[in-house]
């Protein structure tokens, strides 16, 4: 096969690895030793947007000068797939799993108690010796080797816990891509801003959105803003555009503020998303606000939990409840498809092309089933009851699968959950039936599973929907596994290296915090646990099965009545912690977007498309700009712009 028609070259893989390494490297460095901006925070990110924005404008003036140095539209999508499926790995994974592993030591008190609740049942596999930890947190001193050997069996045995789940992760991805883009048909906004980027008219080198004056003006803007703010960064007092900064109105007294802040990628990748979905975010947004205020009147309010996120945490369980109902109702519509698989794998039969997928539904299922199995008996020796470990998994499965719907539903590229599986579990199965080293067990799934943003399947779904752009669609599984292999390796040995040589204590971020942490919220949990133990929350379940009536009832009336205008998917993100911080962002998505349909029709919306594909990298290369200047001038004393 020719270079131009395939995946993988040795070009796209080189530039693919220096995007995961300038991930795996960047990322903590930024945040925790620069102290700049997050800049793998999202399932887009700026880590991933700015090599590529650049490799792609440099991509297209070698198709002028050098035909012959220029990348194929497969190479450039092998270069994007191998950044966006290891953005979450440095920070949310290798960085949460030696926050809470090396923790139950070193973070003990007699305060605290973990002496006694924590201690005894911990895997000794899985958290290495305490004669490591110590100067972990405070630094190596001077001439002292790193102490490795502590750390390659506990690492080697999560590594491939993560693995193992990024695969069963890879394997729904492609069992499910042909019902999420053929009968489905969702949008995936996220990936029609590295399509336009690639693609040129026949017959020329330059994409036509280079040449289109919007796309600069566009990409002006936010990287006017970020340049201008810059200026302070050196003279203190320097007057700011304060756009990016929280700006909270209260508009209603007794309901909780809008907050006014405009994230220029929420506004560029919404407005791509359909105008049904935007209007539902923002307005149930706007009904979530006033049941805040009524359950804060009527004192309803669910008991706080650590693994529940947001201001009121009853929302938060009524929304899981809709984020759960939202994935049930998936799978109940993909059930032809998913029967038309299994009769692929298990009966032989070729209803099903899979030439057009990552990977065979062979291998999916049984590969995927296999990696099951291998995440329940890890999670069953680290000390888990085997019915809880089932369950905590299944969770997980539900929050995976909701985040990437929504995802690729929605164009929110800044998103998690309103819960984690260990909140479900502990609801449904109560503490007073655990044993002390199932809670234990449990508390240790905080390392990977706990603060849930940048996940891997998003991305993988991404990178399933770029891939048609190629006829070669099986090369490209094998980048993703390269760079996730690379990733979890790179991201380990550089966290290990940074820790022992400033001392994770000193860095500026909150979970390595000595007294407290992840870490500290993982085992702090097991004492409460253990000392007040109680059985199966009804009223957190009644307020889930609260919200999965409401979603089913509004799903319901989308698919029986055409003229009925919201969407369900806005009752599950209403209750989510971010979209409190982006849904200006989105009403004014859907506002630009429905302004442009009503005026000129799909015309004029697809004549400003390029406008706001400008925002997202105008902000993407003015946060990078922004990096690169506190790295020069501000070590240590950064400036935070926003996440992602």
């Amino acid at each position: 096969m020719s270079a131009d028609r395939q995946v993988l070259t040795w070009r796209s893989l080189l530039l693919g690895l220096g995007c995961v390494l300038l991930n795996s490297l960047g990322a903590p460095y930024s945040i925790w030793m620069v102290g700049s901006s997050e800049i793998t925070w999202s399932y887009f990110p700026v880590g991933v947007g700015v090599p590529f924005f650049l490799i792609a404008l440099t991509n297209a003036l070698a198709g002028r000068y050098r035909p012959s140095w220029t990348l194929s539209p497969a190479e450039m999508v092998t270069i994007l797939s191998m950044g966006l499926v290891v953005s979450g790995i440095p920070v949310f994974i290798v960085g949460y799993i030696l926050a809470v592993i090396s923790k139950p030591y070193y973070g003990a008190t007699p305060e605290n108690d973990w002496y006694s609740f924590v201690q005894p049942y911990l895997p000794d596999w899985a958290i290495p010796g305490n004669e490591a930890i110590r100067p972990f947190y405070e630094g190596l001193p001077s001439g002292q080797p790193l102490p490795w050997g502590a750390w390659l069996g506990p690492l080697a045995w999560w590594l491939s816990l993560m693995l193992a789940i990024y695969f069963v992760c890879f394997c729904l991805v492609v069992i499910l891509r042909r019902q999420w883009v053929e009968h489905e048909r969702l949008v995936f906004p996220l990936t029609e801003v590295p399509r336009l980027l690639i693609e040129a008219p026949p017959g020329e080198a330059l994409p036509a959105i280079f040449r289109d004056r919007l796309f600069w003006i566009g990409a002006a803007i936010p990287l006017f803003i970020i340049l201008f703010n810059i200026i302070s960064y050196f003279h203190p007092g320097f007057a700011q555009i304060a756009i990016y900064q929280d700006y909270p109105v209260e508009i209603v007294r007794g309901l909780p503020p809008i907050n006014l802040i405009v994230y220029f990628p929420v506004v560029g990748f919404a407005y791509l998303a359909s105008t049904n979905i935007l209007f539902s975010i923002w307005f149930f947004h706007l009904i979530s606000m006033a049941e805040t205020a009524l359950i804060n009147w009527a004192s309803l309010s669910a008991t706080p939990d650590p693994f529940v996120w947001g201001s009121t945490p009853t929302l938060s369980w009524q929304g899981f409840g809709a984020f759960a109902a939202m994935v049930v109702w998936s799978l109940w519509m993909a059930r032809n498809h998913l029967r038309a698989v299994w009769r692929q794998v298990f009966k032989k039969s070729r209803e099903l092309d899979e030439g057009r997928e990552l990977a065979s539904y062979r291998l999916a299922v049984l590969g995927g089933a296999a990696g099951i199995l291998y995440i329940l008996g890890w999670l069953w020796q680290s000390g888990m009851a085997l019915h809880v470990a089932g369950l905590y998994l299944l969770g997980v499965l539900v929050i995976y699968l909701g985040i990437t719907r929504l995802v690729i539903q929605s164009g929110v590229y800044y998103l998690t959950t309103p819960l984690a599986s260990q909140a479900m579990v502990l609801a449904l199965t109560g503490t007073a039936g655990l044993q002390p080293q199932t809670l234990v067990g449990l508390s240790l799934t905080y390392a990977w599973c706990g603060d849930i943003q940048s996940v891997f399947m998003p991305s993988a779904a991404h990178a399933a929907r770029l891939n048609e752009l190629s006829p070669q669609r099986r090369g490209l599984c094998l980048a993703i596994g390269l760079a996730v292999v690379v990733g979890l390796a790179v991201s380990a040995y550089f966290m290990l290296y940074l820790c022992y040589q400033y001392g994770a204590g000193n860095f500026r971020s909150w979970i390595f915090d000595p007294g407290a942490g992840a870490g500290g919220i993982a085992f702090d949990a097991v004492v409460r646990q253990v000392r007040d133990p109680i059985g199966t929350d009804w009223g957190k379940l009644g307020y889930f099965g609260l919200g999965a009536f409401f979603f089913s009832v509004l799903s319901l009336c989308q698919y029986r009545f055409h003229w009925w205008p919201l969407h369900p998917v806005g009752l599950a993100l209403a209750s989510v912690w971010m979209i409190q911080r982006v849904a200006l962002s989105v009403f004014l998505a859907w506002a630009f977007k429905t302004i442009a349909l009503r005026l000129g029709g799909v015309a004029l919306y697809r004549q400003l498309r390029p406008f706001f594909v400008g925002m997202i990298v105008g902000f993407f290369i003015g946060v990078g700009i922004s990096y690169g200047v506190d790295a020069l001038w501000f070590f240590g004393k950064g400036h935070f712009i926003l996440n992602g």
